[in-house]
């Protein structure tokens, strides 16, 4: 039996609606029959907004992909799990199965309705990433280049989301709108799946400051195994990754790297790599890499379910 495993990040359902395949059994980075042969594992499954190239609204969009998980976990339950509660997400872990947190990518899903958060929490949604690569209602994404930070009613969306429970994510956000969040929060916050920018200059890594403030706020960094967000070699392998989760733990992060994987949402793995069947290999690398037992216990699980179980416990 593989590893206990806590994953950040995923676009699987964008590609199951997309190529009209199953969940339980597919040719895509992720399944719940290669998921199943690991001792419990947790995955963080995101509706992909981007408004730049949907057909219809954002929030039909996001409701559609959102719809289909449900589908899919309603169609598996024996395998899989929602997680919606502290609770729920306990007792997954004790029964070993596969659970289910479902997160947006993207904040133009809530089309700058603040009621539209207590309709996304009813379906499920436990964790937002503010923020695509373009701009939306709630901030600028890394990419517009004027660099706004949180608007108006991105400041109301975040104040919102700390009370109900939801877990504010500021991967692909604007530097000047990671620093609003952390000006205006009091709860952990996580960057789901970035890289470390000292080790790989991509606007969507982080800097030495924001990971030092989200290592002080005990949030979480779920390291992204994107080759171009990882390496600016033409090759790359998963012991790249393990740089850059050595390098916030050199920076006094035990307790905040985990993994952000990023499966059916990059173009590509590491040379090494072909989905969630090796994230054993993964979890092996770090061991034979240095890494005490303590410390991939925290990366492959542990920090991701704190910030999640204390998160969930101030749900509504």
């Amino acid at each position: 039996m593989k590893p206990r495993i806590f994953d950040a990040h995923c676009d699987t359902v964008f590609e199951l609606q997309e190529q009209k395949k199953e969940l339980n059994r597919n040719d895509l980075h992720l399944d719940l029959q290669r998921m199943e042969e690991y001792e419990g594992y947790i995955q963080v499954f995101a509706a992909f907004v981007d408004q730049k190239s949907i057909c219809g609204t954002c929030m039909n969009h996001c409701i559609a992909l959102l719809e289909r998980m449900h589908r899919e976990i309603e169609k598996n339950s024996k395998q899989i799990t929602l997680i919606q509660t502290a609770e729920d997400l306990e007792e997954v872990i004790e029964k070993q199965k596969i659970g289910a947190v479902l997160s947006i990518e993207g904040g133009e899903a809530l089309e700058g309705n603040l009621a539209a958060l207590w309709m996304y929490y009813r379906l499920g949604v436990r964790l937002i990433t503010l923020t695509w690569n373009h701009a939306n209602e709630i901030a600028d994404g890394i990419t517009q280049s004027r660099g706004g930070g949180l608007t108006d009613f991105g400041r109301q969306a975040v104040a919102a989301m700390e009370r109900m429970g939801i877990l504010i994510d500021v991967s692909h956000l604007s530097v000047k709108g990671f620093w609003d969040v952390a000006e205006m929060t009091q709860y952990p916050f996580v960057a789901s799946h970035s890289c470390v920018k000292a080790l790989c200059p991509h606007p969507r890594n982080l800097d030495d400051d924001q990971i030092d403030l989200l290592i002080s706020r005990r949030g979480g960094i779920g390291i992204n195994f994107f080759p171009e967000f990882l390496t600016q070699r033409p090759d790359c392998i998963i012991q790249d990754i393990l740089r850059h989760m050595e390098y916030i733990l050199c920076r006094g992060g035990d307790e905040t790297v985990g993994l952000g994987s990023d499966f059916d949402g990059v173009e590509a793995l590491p040379a090494d790599m072909t989905g969630v069947q090796d994230m054993g290999q993964v979890v092996q690398a770090m061991l034979d890499y240095g890494f005490t037992q303590n410390q991939v216990k925290n990366i492959r699980f542990e920090n991701f379910r704190r910030i999640f179980h204390e998160t969930m416990r101030r749900s509504m």
